[in-house]
């Protein structure tokens, strides 16, 4: 059987075209909608990452609060514990002084004198001392120093510059400067 097409070319093509139309139309609607549906899910998620920030700047800014609190309340415990220490050094450092001066004394000849005592307090009870002495002769000046050094509480005493002898004969006074490290064995 043969099939014979009556109908024109033109409305034929016409026809084609217009489905053509009518799928595009349905394909641009579907991305149409995929659009606004993804839009839609990128907005929603942003909105609830907004509404998750601001919780957690909240909580961040409440938290803020509690940390300077801490950091406040460890400063005043620096401070206690600095004022403290303090205390402690003072009372396990107060008898040293009483046993310096004893030692100092017991170690110095008659006629050697102290015009002036510089202590700094080093670890372990230790002080460093400058003593700014006069004497009446050379040979106290040495006399000192052999009782410094056999003391067993005095070490590495060192005569600190130049010894300046000053006066006539009888009336001679030597000055000087010793430094010496101190340390009592009983504290």
């Amino acid at each position: 059987m043969i099939k014979i097409n009556l109908v024109p070319q033109e409305i034929l093509a016409k026809e084609a075209q217009r489905q053509q139309s009518i799928q595009a139309g349905i394909a641009g609607v579907i991305v149409l909608v995929l659009f606004g549906v993804m839009s839609a899910a990128h907005v929603i998620k942003a909105q609830r990452l907004e509404a998750h920030l601001k919780e957690r700047q909240a909580e961040f800014d409440r938290l803020k609060k509690i940390v300077e609190q801490v950091e406040e309340l460890e400063r005043k415990a620096a401070a206690v514990r600095a004022r403290l220490n303090v205390i402690t050094d003072l009372l396990k450092g107060r008898p040293l002084y009483p046993y310096f001066m004893k030692d100092l004394v017991g170690t110095m000849p008659a006629d050697v004198w102290f015009t002036g005592v510089t202590t700094t307090v080093g670890s372990g009870n230790q002080l460093t001392v400058t003593l700014n002495a006069n004497s009446g002769s050379a040979g106290s000046i040495s006399l000192w120093m052999r009782n410094i050094q056999g003391s067993g509480t005095f070490t590495e005493p060192a005569i600190s510059g130049a010894i300046s002898v000053t006066g006539t004969a009888p009336q001679i006074t030597h000055t000087f400067n010793l430094i010496t490290t101190y340390k009592n064995p009983k504290l």
